[in-house]
């Protein structure tokens, strides 16, 4: 089937329907029920990885700029909080938005590991949009090797 492309009177934008503004208003204000994680409906999804000493943590945060991160660790949690700015085309004036699949604002996601964490020691890195924090376990949890001796 093919496409057509309609021109639309830049006018009529400004006379929608009831049900478009009933849509819209639910498009806008719709509040998604609070997962734990993310606050204001912004996403940061993630993928958590145990190795013996340390744990790799990978949150996609594309768009985010480093300086509005802040990571902080507590005992065995750990806090990732940021800000993701939406386009400035939507600060201009006369400015339709036709369609939003992701919205701006601050959030914040919190990791529980269940063993403390070495807080002086995790690095954070910012690449391509994915923040990757290597967050090593506390001294007292790692394994250790202990060597048995042969008794004489």
């Amino acid at each position: 089937m093919a496409r057509e492309l309609m021109l639309r009177d830049p006018f009529d934008a400004a006379f929608m329907t009831l049900r478009e503004a009933i849509d819209r208003l639910f498009d806008q204000a719709f509040v998604r029920p609070f997962d734990g994680f993310t606050t204001l409906g912004v996403a940061a999804p993630v993928n958590i990885y145990e190795l013996p000493d340390r744990y790799h943590v990978a949150i996609l945060l594309p768009g985010v700029r480093p300086d509005s991160l802040e990571v902080q660790a507590l005992g065995s949690s750990l806090t990732i909080r940021g800000e993701v700015a939406l386009p400035e085309i939507e600060n201009e004036k006369n400015v339709a938005v036709l369609r939003r699949d992701w919205t701006g604002g601050r959030f914040a996601r919190t990791i529980e590991f269940g063993d403390p964490i070495d807080a002086e020691h995790i690095d954070a890195r910012l690449e391509n949009g994915v923040l990757h924090l290597v967050v090593p376990k506390a001294e007292a949890v790692r394994p250790r090797v202990i060597k048995v001796q042969v008794a004489r």
